[in-house]
Formats: C-alpha cells, sequence, structure tokens
C-alpha cells in the first residue's frame, strides 16, 4: 500500500491526514488520538478498493488550528470538514467514523447531506448523555491540564486499555508512535491545550435532535462490550435514523476494528461496497 501523509491548510486549520489507495473516496474520522491511533489497521484494508483520506480533526493528532477564533463545537468541527474536502477536491464522500468522530460525521450529514454518500458508524458520539468519568475529569480545570501535559503516556494507555475487551489485541507499537509523536511535536503545547479545547466545547444536544436529517444508508456498529460508550446506546440511534442498521458484535470493546477485526469488516465491506453497485 502506498500511503502518503501530507498536511493541507483551510482558512481556518492546517489539517494533518493520510491519503492511500484509488476509486471511491471514503473519509475516515477517528476517536480521541487521531487516525493513527484508530484506523491504520482499516486504512490498509480500505485502501485496494477505496481512495482513502484518514484525518485527523481539529483537536486530534497533528491538526492545527489556526484561527484562534474558530468555534471548537460539534458545529465548528463538522463546518471544518467541510473545508477539508474542499481542500482536497472531494465534493461528495462514504464516511466512516468511530467514537466522536462517528457524532462529527453525524453532525457533517445534518448540516451538509448532498456530500454523504454513506455513514458507517462505530459505537459514536452523537447523544446527549453523560459521558465516562475520565472525559468528565479532562473538562474540570487544572485536572484536565494535567491529564494531558503531564500524564499524557498514562493517560492514553488507560484508555486505550479500557477500550479493548481484548486486552492481547492493544496495538501498542501504535499507542508508542502516538505517544512520540505529540511529545515531539514542536507545537506541542498548543496541540495538547487543542485537544482541552474541543473536550469542553463538544455538546450533543443538536446532533440528537437533527438526527431523522440522516436520510442517506447508515451502518451502525457496536461491541457488546464497549466500557467507553455502553452498547445500549444503539437504539437511540437506530430508533431515531430513518435508513440504519445496526449491529452489536458479541465479545467487542469500543476500540471495535481492531478488537475484533474479521467480524467488524465482515459488516463493513459489503455496506461500504454498495457504492459500485
Amino acid at each position: 500500500m502506498l500511503l502518503h501523509e501530507t498536511c493541507v491548510d483551510t482558512e481556518v486549520t492546517r489539517f494533518h491526514y493520510a491519503r492511500a489507495g484509488s476509486g471511491p473516496p471514503v473519509l475516515l474520522l477517528p476517536g480521541s488520538g487521531g487516525w493513527k491511533l484508530t484506523f491504520q489497521a482499516m486504512l490498509e484494508v480500505l485502501a485496494p478498493h477505496y481512495t482513502v483520506y484518514a484525518l485527523d480533526p481539529p483537536g486530534q493528532g497533528t491538526t492545527e488550528i489556526l484561527d484562534r477564533a474558530l468555534p471548537l463545537g460539534v458545529d465548528g468541527i463538522a463546518r471544518s470538514i467541510a473545508g477539508f474536502l474542499d481542500a482536497v477536491g472531494v465534493h461528495r464522500s462514504a464516511i466512516v467514523g468511530h467514537s466522536w468522530g462517528g457524532g462529527f460525521a453525524l453532525r457533517f450529514a445534518e448540516l451538509h447531506p448532498d456530500r454523504v454518500t454513506r455513514l458507517a458508524l462505530i459505537a459514536p458520539g452523537g447523544l446527549d448523555v453523560r459521558d465516562t468519568w475520565e472525559f468528565r475529569l479532562a473538562r474540570l480545570p487544572l485536572v484536565g491540564e494535567f491529564a494531558v501535559r503531564w500524564a499524557l503516556e498514562s493517560s492514553a494507555r488507560h484508555l486505550l486499555r479500557k477500550s479493548f475487551a481484548h486486552r492481547e489485541r492493544v496495538p501498542k507499537d501504535r499507542l508508542d508512535d502516538y505517544v512520540h509523536m505529540m511529545k515531539s511535536s514542536h507545537k506541542q503545547a498548543t496541540l495538547l491545550a487543542d485537544m482541552l479545547r474541543v473536550e469542553r466545547s463538544v455538546r450533543w444536544s443538536d446532533t440528537e435532535r437533527d438526527l431523522r436529517l440522516v436520510d442517506m444508508p447508515v451502518l451502525l456498529l457496536w461491541g457488546s462490550e464497549d466500557r467507553i460508550l455502553p452498547a445500549r446506546l444503539v437504539g437511540g440511534f437506530a430508533s431515531r435514523l430513518p435508513n440504519a442498521e445496526a449491529h452489536v458484535v458479541p465479545g467487542g470493546g469500543h476500540s471495535l476494528y481492531d478488537d475484533c477485526p474479521d467480524e467488524t469488516c465482515a459488516l463493513l465491506l459489503p455496506f461500504l461496497g454498495a457504492d459500485h453497485a
């Protein structure tokens, strides 16, 4: 697989992303940590069939916010994603979103329905429910700063382990690369501050309210043992999305693709493949 990692500037953001493959476009929107931690293995599977864009949204990975006045709530991030697609010359795309990346994908589809062909959402954000305790702590003054500045490695390891039901499948090498990337960046302080700004700005009430507007095909995938966003939330999406199919993968955790790759692929690839019809 030929992987091209690069950056592209919009008016408000310098996006870090990877591009691989050829064919219909698929945009990958990761959860916390950016695409290298979330989607590296999936990118390799999709690239033989699609032009895959694996994106670090604002507040994730090494993407830089150029306009410090950029609103970092869900709508601001969704609009920045539109700017990214414009910058790389993609008008319409399928989107695969994980965790908060799934919530951003939903909001993008609500605001820009003409730009989304289909959505595959893996344990997505998007419902106005109480976060797990780790994320609630991150919103607290000083506590959040300590977690991302002085305890970045231990915090990241804890959350990654919690996101797996099969602990032996935790990608320790990718976590090491992520921690090294963040610690070695000359813009480390700014990137980590942006991570906290996003964490403290995101609210899902509008996204939940507008779920009925998402009328393109939606695939919902959830692990039955998810300890970050519990699988019982799947019904809150499936009952409100007009064109959704939902699957709960037995024994899977929050990082479902890495935790149960065969089961996830068996559901994801046929769903995306419908775009070739």
